[in-house]
């Protein structure tokens, strides 16, 4: 599989600055536009620097001081209970320092380990290994949640990233235990399962709907009440697209473009949180691996 990471950075320019397309060249984006191209006076901090020293410091279980530390390391996961679990807080002075969230604790140890962080030995730790109890096997969802003992169906943002940054984890490294395989493998069959039952179908080819605000991973119905996040189209998309590259699978490939043809058919701006951009970047992968012919801008 491609390094995730990689083309992760590609997407920021995408949004930061002007994405090279592969058939239609330079796209102007009006807004960035009326940037200069170099601001003066411009200093660039070693944003290298600052992540380490945050992993360092919010990782150290033995930092004192007022709401300090901010982690902690349990013996017994809930998932997998001869492994140790992550209990990282959520804000400095939290009222409720035993709930850990998926949406930090992995995507903090993805930036770790980007900037060569070793956040398998750092501390004594392996927080690797540590962060696969966020994988929900005790109750049956099989999936990454945003807590250890969670049911699927409430956000989507909070259903879906995890399993994000698990794929990106997993890219950094692979198959780093037998668990890490049946995860990657178990995530894929449970998003291509959710689109075939949003209506993807390869004969007559229908692409998914998915207007809703989230999905039940585990009974695999939908949830359309209050602010629907259709943008989550675009992060299947990329998931289930890295799981193709990944296995070969072709009902994987499938799954990913009855996921992105659904979003390339809104005619508004689904934008929730912080899904749309991965359906951007993977349309534009999409695009030129395969040829597909997504509208990118």
């Amino acid at each position: 599989m491609h390094r995730i990471h990689r083309y992760f950075l590609l997407l920021v320019c995408l949004l930061l600055a002007r994405f090279l397309g592969a058939q239609s060249g330079q796209i102007a984006v009006p807004r960035v536009d009326l940037m200069p191209d170099q601001p003066s006076p411009f200093s660039m901090r070693d944003w290298k620097n600052v992540a380490i020293q945050y992993d360092s410091f919010i990782y150290d279980k033995n930092k004192t001081g007022q709401y300090l530390p901010l982690v902690n390391y349990n013996n017994n996961g809930i998932n997998y209970p001869t492994q140790k679990q992550i209990r990282l807080h959520t804000y400095v002075g939290t009222n409720s320092p035993n709930n850990s969230e998926g949406i930090n604790v992995l995507q903090s140890l993805v930036g770790a380990a980007l900037v060569g962080q070793d956040i398998r030995t750092v501390y004594g730790q392996d927080r690797l290994v540590m962060a696969q109890d966020f994988f929900n096997k005790k109750n049956g969802e099989n999936i990454y949640l945003n807590n250890a003992s969670a049911g699927s169906g409430g956000d989507w943002w909070y259903d879906v990233m995890p399993n994000v940054y698990f794929y990106q984890l997993y890219d950094l490294y692979p198959e780093f235990n037998a668990e890490a395989d049946f995860q990657f493998n178990t995530i894929a069959e449970k998003f291509l399962t959710a689109t075939q039952k949003m209506g993807g179908n390869a004969t007559p080819w229908t692409s998914a709907s998915m207007n809703y605000r989230a999905w039940n991973f585990k009974t695999m119905e939908g949830n359309a009440s209050g602010v629907k996040e259709p943008e989550t189209a675009g992060t299947f998309g990329w998931l289930l697209y890295h799981a193709y590259k990944k296995t070969g699978n072709k009902s994987y490939l499938q799954s990913a473009e009855w996921s992105m043809e659904y979003l390339n058919s809104l005619t508004s701006n689904p934008s929730y949180e912080l899904q749309l951009p991965y359906g951007t970047y993977i349309a534009a992968k999409m695009n030129a691996e395969v040829g597909t012919d997504y509208d990118i801008k």
